[in-house]
């Protein structure tokens, strides 16, 4: 009986070990966990810690940490950790000198830290490669008490009563008016003998984000943007000589748009994301990326012969983060009001489109080409040219907050 208890505690023990959160999204007032599998509310032990300068809302999860610890500083000097605190346990501490009224929402796979006051950093955001420090239990000015403020809820809901969740605050895209000396690189994904992917109604990839790209640099322009395209036809253009292109032009910012797709479970994956150049490698980066990154063997064997890591810097890193937020947040305001659309997130993930790139630079993914609903809108024209606005509102965002 004893041996039968034992086998059964490794086991058990082995269950959790298998828990791993794949990553780490920014939200404008929050972070996003994203699970390898479904998890539940009881397996997220809370408590805060309480100084006389600060309150932190420590989170402790029985599971593994897919990447570097990563650090988040919002307005408000608050300030968000994620990293391996032990061998089988991952510590999130929400550290700020005021009181908090964290939400946590689960979501089958995923788990969202909303917090209602805080705000995306302006000039503060980091990442970072540290670990959360045990703190001493016998430190006589912290006291260690159960969180009362925090509401922890299971949501049921579907995508579309989640996606509710979305912060309302509008871009103020007047007060910015030296727009005249930034130049924009725009990149519609694939081209010529690369069809992309195929879409529900037969029509390759390469056509409808070369139709987004030409909206997307008619409305920038309109704007006061100097624009250029890596393509305006059904043209094959080499990975290299894309980012060679805006390397040449002296781009502010590099643009690369795409659309996702996915043989299976089609109708089950929609939504936009919004991709910047990383080492990380959760499991969704890497498959998004494989399936970007085939159209061009000769450039990926080039790349390959490079040093990946020396063609990244932290500042470029966090630099196209605060783009890649500022887009999906521009494109979902300016999509939601006419259509029903998921939030995929801000991921990152190793695209070779983007490694030659010296300016903040982004990967688009649009829309599931290969989704039912979203398949075919994403080949009308009234969603092209609204999803491109919402590209230009995250553009005058990102500028806004970085002049």
């Amino acid at each position: 009986m004893i041996r039968f208890f034992l086998l059964f505690c490794l086991f058990c023990s082995g269950l959790l070990a298998e828990v791993k959160i794949l990553s780490v999204q920014q939200l404008q007032n929050g972070i996003v966990l994203n699970f390898n599998q479904i998890i539940k509310p009881t397996d997220f032990k809370n408590f805060l810690l309480q100084s006389q300068e600060k309150l932190r809302y420590v989170y402790d999860i029985e599971s593994q940490l897919q990447g570097s610890a990563r650090v988040f500083e919002f307005q408000g000097d608050v300030r968000v950790k994620v990293a391996q605190n032990s061998q089988e346990k991952v510590r999130l501490v929400i550290t700020s000198s005021e009181q908090l009224k964290i939400e946590l929402k689960i979501n089958k796979k995923q788990a969202t830290f909303t917090i209602p006051n805080a705000k995306l950093a302006q000039s503060n955001f980091s990442i970072a490669s540290l670990f959360e420090p045990q703190i001493p239990a016998n430190q006589s000015k912290e006291i260690q008490k159960k969180q009362t403020p925090v509401k922890t809820e299971s949501s049921k809901s579907s995508p579309k009563k989640q996606e509710k969740t979305t912060p309302k605050t509008a871009h103020t895209t007047k007060s910015y008016s030296n727009k005249i000396n930034k130049t924009i690189v725009i990149d519609p994904g694939h081209g010529g003998k690369d069809c992309g992917a195929m879409g529900v109604d037969r029509v390759c990839e390469k056509k409808i984000v070369l139709n987004i790209g030409k909206y997307l640099r008619d409305e920038l322009k309109k704007r006061g943007y100097k624009t250029y395209m890596t393509r305006d036809k059904d043209v094959f253009i080499g990975l290299r000589q894309r980012t060679n292109f805006a390397n040449n032009k002296n781009a502010d910012l590099f643009i690369s748009i795409h659309a996702n797709a996915i043989s299976e479970n089609k109708a089950k994956f929609e939504g936009v994301e919004s991709y910047f150049l990383s080492t990380a490698r959760s499991e969704r980066a890497k498959k998004v990326a494989a399936l970007e990154n085939k159209d061009d063997t000769e450039g990926m064997n080039y790349f390959s012969k490079q040093s990946f890591l020396n063609t990244l810097n932290t500042q470029r890193i966090v630099a196209s983060n605060r783009l890649a937020i500022d887009i999906q947040y521009g494109m979902l305001q300016s999509l939601r009001p006419k259509y029903a659309t998921l939030d995929g997130g801000v991921r990152e993930g190793p695209f070779w489109v983007l490694v030659g790139a010296i300016m903040p630079s982004v990967l688009l993914e649009v829309g599931y080409i290969t989704h039912p609903k979203e398949g075919k809108r994403l080949n009308q024209t009234a969603f092209q040219k609204t999803i491109a606005k919402g590209i230009a509102d995250g553009v005058d965002g990102y500028f806004q907050k970085n002049p």
